[in-house]
């Protein structure tokens, strides 16, 4: 779930920067903040942005997009003037996280020549450095928000006025939302096939030790981690990186030049070896092999899920009861099969955000009952099953300040935010230049920017 959200993300910020050179036959500039121009095709860009992210409203005009794109464009001016902002956002950070974010997308497109043709760029090193930037200017912004907001709190009452200030029939609508626990069963591989990989990795390991292999292309050769062998199985990682904690604590545990010796993770059998500790952060190498699974084995993973599933209809035990005896999800499995979701750290989610399998299942089912079983894929390709159970379902409805409270007491703290930044505009509109032209002089923006227009 974690890689799938960081694969999402990177197609968004890859999907920006190909719009920023589009076959868009629009000229001109529009405005002016310090040194940056705003072109109007920057503003035809943002556009697409948002509706291809379902965030453009109907009644979204010229004028408001210009306004968005003037504040950016005003917060990463101020940003890169603020020592305090730039001393801790490494460049070079964002240079290797940008490598690593082309390696995903050359993956999928199938190559760099695609990826290229794609994003309308001439060359590899030309999109990383677009990537980069995008990077660091999208840093900028959110750590100049982030300073300009830290101190913004709400209070309950506060939440309470909000609310009851947004008109009746204009308070938000919320789609279905759901509560979901789940089991997952894996396949288990024979103990010959996961014998025989161990011994593969032994092999490779002993020759890469005597020098007459190197990691790199072994990696190349043979790992079966589609994001990282192409590069060698190279990555750049600190404890904060989202990928499996028993990988970490294997990376964290060896010094510069070691190997280590073959482990298990929930995706197949490894052998990492520390290439550079660089302070926090580690360049490593990792070779992923993933022993065969019989047809026969995945049959019988299937049937057990059934099994288990039947015997929670029998009321022979609960749902919760099977995840933490059963479900191969350690994660989930702890909190009796409750699923959280990454990007907001809490269990209950909308269901069009949900992976497409599993929306799909939902449909037609209500509160307290169970899925078919589910037949999905992990990153790497291996088939696992899974078995939902919804715990809770708020079908669709006008906001409710009891039942929906922690998502009006967000909306109020955004928009207490959002008050923060545009008196933060305000003050230091006055220090730079700024220039609107003559087509967007009639715009009724929330910010005073005409005040400052040539």
């Amino acid at each position: 779930m974690k890689r799938l959200i960081l694969f999402i993300n990177l197609i968004w910020i890859l999907n920006l920067i190909a719009q920023q050179t589009p076959p868009v036959k629009i000229d001109g500039v529009a405005a002016v903040v310090g040194s940056e121009a705003i072109l109007r095709s920057d503003i035809a860009n943002m556009r697409l942005q948002m509706k291809e992210q379902n965030l453009l409203s109907p009644d979204t005009d010229d004028c408001q997009l210009l306004e968005m794109i003037l504040q950016e464009k005003l917060l990463v001016n101020e940003a890169k003037e603020d020592t305090l902002i730039t001393q801790n956002i490494n460049k070079n950070d964002l240079r290797e996280q940008a490598e690593q974010q082309l390696k995903y997308i050359k993956m999928q497109a199938g190559g760099l020549e695609q990826v290229l043709q794609l994003y309308h760029k001439n060359s590899e090193e030309e999109l990383l450095n677009e990537i980069t930037d995008f990077n660091y200017n999208r840093s900028l912004y959110d750590a100049m928000k982030n300073k300009i907001t830290e101190k913004v709190e709400i209070t309950p009452d506060e939440v309470k006025k909000f609310f009851e200030n947004i008109p009746e029939n204009k308070r938000p609508e919320f789609t279905t939302q759901v509560k979901l626990e789940q089991i997952v069963i894996k396949p288990e591989p024979d103990s010959t096939e996961v014998k025989n990989v161990i011994n593969r990795l032994n092999t490779i390991r002993e020759a890469i030790l005597k020098g007459e292999k190197s990691f790199r292309a072994q990696a190349i050769l043979y790992s079966q981690d589609p994001g990282t062998r192409t590069s060698g199985g190279l990555m750049t990682i600190d404890k904060t990186t989202p990928l499996v904690q028993s990988f970490k604590e294997i990376a964290f545990s060896l010094n510069e030049g070691e190997i280590s010796k073959p482990f298990k993770t929930e995706y197949g059998w490894h052998i990492i070896l520390v290439e550079k500790i660089k302070g926090r952060k580690r360049d490593i190498r990792h070779i992923l092999l993933i022993p065969n699974i019989s047809t026969k084995n995945i049959n019988e993973a299937k049937q057990k899920l059934e099994k288990i599933k039947q015997r929670i209809l029998d009321g022979e035990l609960s749902f919760e009861e099977a995840a933490k005896e059963f479900s191969d999800d350690e994660e989930s499995a702890n909190r009796g099969g409750l699923i959280i979701d990454p990007a907001t750290g809490e269990s209950l989610m909308e269901v069009t955000k949900l992976p497409p399998n599993i929306y799909g299942q939902l449909i037609g089912r209500n509160e307290g009952d169970l899925t078919d079983i589910i037949t999905d894929r992990t990153p790497t390709g291996q088939t696992r099953f899974i078995l939902i159970k919804i715990k809770k379902k708020i079908p669709p409805h006008k906001a409710d300040f009891v039942k929906d409270y922690p998502k009006i007491y967000q909306m109020a703290l955004e928009k207490k935010k959002e008050k923060a930044i545009r008196s933060w505009i305000q003050e230091h509109l006055k220090n730079v230049y700024i220039y609107i032209s003559d087509d967007y002089k009639k715009c009724h923006f929330k910010n005073n920017w005409l005040k400052k227009s040539a």
